[in-house]
């Protein structure tokens, strides 16, 4: 993890090392939410022009895979703030309970005190 003060947009979101409070973390999804809304409009808006709608579509599917890892990165970050191994974060990808864990995540504080995942 960089140093403190010094941490990138490249730790924040494609790092697995450190801590991430909860703002920065819900903050991150949502950052991830409104690029493939605006990717999605994008399509909509280009549905009678071929060309277009094919290089949305490619734009979608290769901003879906950073996303993916990005948030996976982020949780990651997150599960280490309160204490639990990175791990934990393939349960992102089981449907019920994604949801519950992305809210949970999202409320509970993190530990004050310095862990085994940083400061």
């Amino acid at each position: 993890m960089p140093a403190e003060g010094q941490q990138t947009m490249q730790w924040l979101f494609f790092s697995p090392s450190g801590r991430l409070s909860r703002l920065p973390y819900f903050l991150g999804w949502l950052f991830w939410v409104a690029i493939s809304g605006f990717v999605l409009t994008r399509m909509f808006a280009n549905e009678g022009n071929d060309i277009a709608l094919a290089l949305w579509t490619l734009i979608l599917v290769v901003s879906g895979l950073v996303s993916t890892a990005s948030i996976v990165m982020l949780t990651i970050k997150r599960l280490h703030d309160i204490g639990y191994p990175g791990p934990l974060a393939i349960c992102l990808f089981i449907p019920v309970l994604s949801p519950v864990v992305f809210i949970t995540l999202c409320l509970w504080p993190g530990k004050p005190e310095a862990n085994e995942y940083g400061p």
